[in-house]
């Protein structure tokens, strides 16, 4: 008489459970594919949302052309304050995920102007480290040079352009499932970016980048950490029909 050696039977179940959980856990499994197609449509839809309503909070702004109580530190050579917001709108570019049309991005554009022209005068041998500071801060300038007697350049003198071009770009990682939120040029001369949660990104937010945006409250800086450099996993697709109605 044969007896069924029981390891076998524990192998089996064993094998038969890691098959299970493998093609479970499998990224081409009819399951998981529909999760993921879902969370992608979820996060397209928010990201629409925000379209929507920046598009709406544009408008009004452009209108209302508000007071910005943010003063704008260039080192220690100039301060741009008293300034106003102007011509903002907001643009989108779509991409192909697979079977999927998605976003690829949200961005708003406005431009912050104050009055009359800022003076930068720095020396000579300092003019082109000021002269990169500037184009990096996307200011917009005209430089002259001064001379002595001998014509040998001892100064340069910058007129500064009034103006500030902002922007504000949602970004989704439909594979890490995050909004990446860059501020360029928002309350400082500089790049912040921060990285959100779907969830993370409802209207009381979008409220407190409003706020942000007008020098009224900071609060939207700490609804999630900075992530210097971050960027979106990139999987293989088609981008498609960009849309910008304005020229900045």
């Amino acid at each position: 008489m044969t007896t069924e050696d029981p390891r076998n039977n524990d192998r089996k179940s064993l094998l038969d459970e890691l098959r299970m959980r493998a093609e479970g856990n499998s990224p081409l499994s009819e399951k998981n594919r529909l999760s993921e197609a879902q969370i992608r449509n979820s996060m397209d839809q928010l990201l629409w949302h925000i379209h929507g309503w920046l598009e709406e909070v544009a408008r009004y702004l452009e209108t209302l052309r508000p007071p910005v109580a943010h003063e704008f530190r260039f080192g220690n050579l100039m301060v741009m304050r008293s300034l106003t917001l102007e011509q903002s709108f907001v643009s989108y570019r779509r991409q192909r995920f697979g079977e999927q049309e998605l976003l690829d991005h949200v961005e708003l554009f406005y431009r912050l102007t104050c009055p009359g022209s800022p003076i930068i005068r720095v020396s000579s041998t300092s003019a082109n480290d000021v002269e990169t500071r500037l184009r990096v801060a996307g200011l917009a300038f005209e430089n002259s040079p001064e001379t002595d007697q001998w014509r040998a350049v001892r100064a340069v003198q910058f007129k500064i352009i009034p103006e500030i071009k902002t922007t504000i770009r949602f970004e989704p990682d439909y594979v890490q499932h995050k909004i990446g939120v860059r501020l360029s040029n928002v309350d400082r001369f500089e790049v912040m970016q921060m990285v959100f949660p779907p969830s993370k990104l409802d209207e009381e937010a979008l409220e407190d980048l409003v706020r942000l945006m007008l020098g009224e409250s900071t609060a939207f800086l700490k609804r999630a950490p900075w992530v210097p450099n971050w960027r979106p996993t990139r999987p293989s697709f088609t981008t498609v029909k960009p849309t910008s109605r304005y020229i900045l």
